[in-house]
């Protein structure tokens, strides 16, 4: 089985130096993105790789026995010279939290639990100096890990006893790390520790909320989802927004987020369905939500044929967005990489020739000026869910008095284009 993962990467190689949509192969799932564009992963859960558009995809690691899968996630330093992921230490036949360094292209293996059980990685810091992931204690419980150059391997902080807890994502200098506590209910709830010490996520009402599983740079920008919503946490401002998809059968989860917190990648899919049966999507801080299908579309790229369904990586510099696509032209499963435009410049060069809107900001009535017949307009807030939207437009005029006050993205659907516009509700 193993062999069939080499030769169907190895056969992959793409030469268009120019392609913003890039297709890394089959089975191979993005779970992390260097600045310059580098996505690492794995493929069926048994090979490491490395994926660069000049080189294609390369095999970097396999986990050790028939029956054993790569458990937790490769993930890549910002300047792409060191990835991390589980491997097993063929020295004793242990799975182990491991780094790979792309220079000299060998395996550091970075020691069992303490017990001499397996550990495992999650993530790692941009700069590549801290780890955390899982380290197991016993058959029934596992903790958070770090590591580091300096301190080594040890775990995290725990505040309910004998339960079992994991470390997801670290900030960029490894004072935040993310992940899960299960609670006394046994039911896993977000964390993130700072210096050490942890503290529980909770929502609006004060109720614990479901697994973190990223954060930005600084550490003030917490991911993650609380099933039927993911949620965007502010540490600073203990603010906590919802994400949440206007069919109620639909799950939401946010998987990955840029240092700067700007960016962010994730998706919606049935609560009965697989995380393949979804649809994928991009949250930018200064537009909302949207659809990458969508967004692949609307800056005229060329999809491959994919549909975006589960994005699972993003880069430090939010450049670069990976996970993994159903290929409709080979009815297979496939990893992708897509490289983002500054979606805002495009914004403003695109309204510029086709349409704008007057005033900005708006009280009551807002004027379209479009090139072409304006069919229908949908209004969205900053979480990106949906406020307001008619297909019935008069005189290219809405009216939208019964918007409360603050900043909205109006979508405007026309015979010549789909735009996206930012406004202020006054």
């Amino acid at each position: 089985m193993k062999k069939n993962y080499f030769i169907a990467l190895s056969l992959l190689m793409l030469l268009e130096s120019n392609a913003q949509v890039y297709d890394v192969g089959t089975w191979a799932q993005v779970t992390d993105i260097s600045n310059d564009g580098v996505a690492v992963g794995n493929a069926g859960g048994v090979v490491h790789f490395k994926w660069t558009k000049e080189a294609g995809t390369l095999v970097i690691g396999e986990i050790a026995g028939d029956n054993d899968y790569i458990s937790g996630n490769t993930t890549i330093s910002a300047d792409g010279t060191l990835i991390s992921g589980t491997m097993t230490n063929p020295n004793t036949g242990i799975d182990e939290m491991a780094i790979y360094d792309a220079s000299t292209q060998k395996w550091e293996y970075l020691g069992a639990s303490a017990n001499g059980s397996d550990t495992s990685s999650w993530g790692m810091s941009s700069d590549g100096k801290t780890i955390v992931g899982l380290g197991w204690k016993s058959a029934s419980q596992a903790n958070g890990i770090v590591w580091n150059r300096t301190s080594g391997m040890r775990n995290l902080s725990s505040t309910v006893t004998g339960k079992s807890s994991r470390s997801n994502s670290v900030n960029g200098d490894g004072t935040i790390i993310v992940g899960w506590q299960d609670a006394e209910n046994g039911f896993r709830k977000g964390v993130y520790w700072k210096n050490g010490e942890q503290t529980f996520i909770k929502d609006k009402q004060g109720n614990l909320v479901g697994e973190a599983l990223a954060v930005s740079g600084d550490g003030n920008i917490i991911v993650g989802f609380n099933e039927p919503e993911a949620y965007i946490y502010n540490v600073t401002t203990n603010t906590y927004t919802e994400i949440v998809h206007s069919d109620p059968d639909y799950n939401t989860s946010i998987v990955a987020i840029s240092d700067d917190g700007n960016t962010a990648v994730g998706y919606w899919k049935p609560w009965y369905a697989t995380n393949t049966d979804g649809e994928g999507f991009i949250w930018f801080k200064d537009r909302g939500i949207v659809k990458i299908d969508d967004y692949v579309k609307e800056l005229g790229y060329d999809n491959r044929g994919f549909t975006f369904v589960l994005p699972t990586g993003i880069s430090p510099n939010g450049e670069y967005i990976g996970g993994i696509g159903i290929n409709w032209n080979e009815m297979d499963l496939k990893g992708f990489v897509i490289k983002l435009e500054n979606l805002t410049t495009s914004e403003i060069d695109v309204t510029k020739n086709l349409t704008t809107i007057s005033p900005n900001p708006v009280i009551n009535e807002l004027k379209i000026n479009a090139k072409g017949k304006v069919n229908s307009v949908e209004v969205f807030n900053l979480a990106g869910q949906k406020v307001w939207g008619s297909d019935h437009i008069v005189n290219n005029q809405v009216s939208l008095k019964d918007l409360n006050k603050g900043v909205y993205i109006i979508k405007i659907y026309t015979d010549f284009s789909n735009e996206s516009i930012k406004f202020i509700k006054k």
